[in-house]
């Protein structure tokens, strides 16, 4: 039985695809997201979307990569505090192969719309500032690399969901869209954060349109329990297993019921 979704003709092309393991749910998609990808992580409140996100990019930076971390919706020291509480140290790698951007300082602070730092972000709604933020910080990384040929660069965003209380929907839109071109260009892999429901519908439809896969995250009462499920779906360029997948958060993290 195919646990993957595929028509046979793609199956030679898709195993040519480069990757990105996870570690976390690489047997779900054929080894690891593929390279070029714009992912969203959405799910409900508490479901551990931020735990998925420090997780992913601790395993990142363990296996070398670079990684830029916009936080949106969370300040640096709390981020930074909630993964050591699994174990993993990302202050290691602050500003050599880390590079967190904070939008979350100014937004909350209502500080002057301008910024001391260049890892700042002062404004969410100038979603254009923000992309020449991320390719000025990919710059800075590839200066950083001379000696690499093709650096491995990854981004997380945590997450996209103050955007829409603050920003217009299109500009929101044109943000996706704009990232997906650059990381389609660049090979990069990017995973964006978002609660489910807080917008209507279409909304979501929308962005998920835009997006190349889709990591879904709930919260299932069962048993009068509360019972975690995660499914992935509509990624591109790669099969992947389309079944709702129980897991639970413990003291190393996600770890699926599958893998236990």
């Amino acid at each position: 039985m195919n646990l993957y979704s595929s028509s046979s003709s793609n199956s030679e092309l898709e195993e040519k695809v480069e990757r990105i393991p996870t570690n976390l749910i690489d047997h779900l998609l054929m080894g690891g997201i593929p390279r070029g990808s714009v992912i969203l992580l959405i799910g409900d409140p508490k479901s551990g979307k931020t735990t998925f996100i420090s997780q992913f990019i601790y395993n990142q930076l363990i296996s070398g990569a670079n990684v830029i971390s916009l936080l949106i919706d969370i300040p640096r020291y709390e981020f930074v505090s909630n993964a050591l509480d699994f174990g993993w140290n990302l202050i290691t790698n602050l500003n050599e192969r880390l590079y967190i951007l904070d939008a979350y300082t100014q937004r909350i602070r209502g500080g002057p719309k301008f910024s001391f730092t260049e890892e700042a972000i002062p404004d969410i709604r100038d979603t254009t500032h923000i992309i020449d933020i991320i390719k000025d910080t990919t710059t800075k990384i590839l200066l950083n690399n001379p000696h690499i040929e093709d650096p491995l660069i990854v981004g997380a965003i945590s997450s996209i969901t103050p955007m829409f209380f603050e920003t217009e929907k299109k500009e929101i839109y044109k943000f996706l869209e704009d990232l997906k071109a650059f990381s389609h260009k660049n090979k990069q892999v990017w995973l964006i954060e978002m609660n489910s429901g807080v917008e209507d519908p279409q909304v979501e439809t929308i962005i998920k349109a835009i997006v190349d896969g889709i990591i879904e995250m709930k919260l299932f009462e069962e048993n009068r329990n509360l019972q975690r499920y995660l499914r992935v779906y509509g990624m591109k360029r790669t099969r992947h297993v389309l079944s709702w997948i129980p897991y639970d958060i413990t003291d190393r993290g996600i770890l699926l019921k599958s893998e236990r």
